[in-house]
């Protein structure tokens, strides 16, 4: 069994975790649970004051039962910002009468407010770049690609240049935020600076670049 608390693996052995779409119902639905558990968890307190007992019981599963669904904390809560970046993603439906600059700044605006309202999220981003779960770095790639693929749907009309200007963006945003929340830099400036780039873009939004597909 893995050490919750430490974030380790039992023997160094990942989980091999079966994708949720392929689980029985039963299974999606008992994972799902514990990784709702968890989410609230992190919405009233710290990542680091967390107790995975806790999450089990809240879960209505046994602390066994949870590690057969992820074999860390750090596993499990790689998959939580998964789930949130998911429901923030299913919320928020295109405007179709904005422009694509008009867009992009409000999904950059949004996805800097999410975080100002709960750096707690943010924190746990970072904290999970330190893991040495297999699993728990999977899932962190997969968040990070899923954002990145969130701010690309926005740059599109930028045809092939769509990809490099959403990393851009979500390093900008991740930067900025670290030095906000981590060393007490203004939160404005994580805004100001976005903003900033969206400038340099916006000649370019405004003109379908080569490849673009409306």
């Amino acid at each position: 069994m893995a050490d919750a608390e430490a974030g380790t693996v039992a023997g160094g052995r990942p989980v091999a975790e079966t994708p949720v779409a392929e689980m029985p119902g039963w299974q999606a639905a008992r994972r799902n649970r514990i990784v709702e558990a968890a989410l609230e968890a992190l919405e009233r307190q710290e990542y680091e004051r967390i107790r995975i007992g806790e999450v089990a019981r809240a879960a209505g599963v046994a602390l066994g039962t949870l590690y057969r669904y992820f074999s860390s904390k750090e596993h499990l809560y790689a998959a939580v910002l998964q789930a949130w970046l998911d429901s923030g993603r299913r919320l928020r439906g295109r405007t179709a009468s904005r422009t694509p600059e008009e867009r992009v700044r409000a999904r950059v605006r949004a996805a800097i407010s999410a975080f100002e309202r709960r750096p707690q999220f943010f924190k746990v981003t970072v904290l999970l770049q330190g893991s040495t779960d297999p699993n728990a770095r999977l899932l962190l790639a997969e968040f990070a690609t899923s954002a990145r693929a969130m701010l690309a749907e926005e740059v599109a009309v930028l045809g092939p240049d769509a990809d490099d200007a959403a990393t851009m963006l979500w390093s900008i945003i991740h930067s900025n935020l670290t030095a906000a929340l981590y060393h007490g830099h203004d939160m404005s400036e994580v805004y100001r600076i976005a903003d900033r780039f969206i400038d340099l873009l916006a000649d370019r939004l405004a003109a379908p670049g080569p490849g673009h597909v409306p």
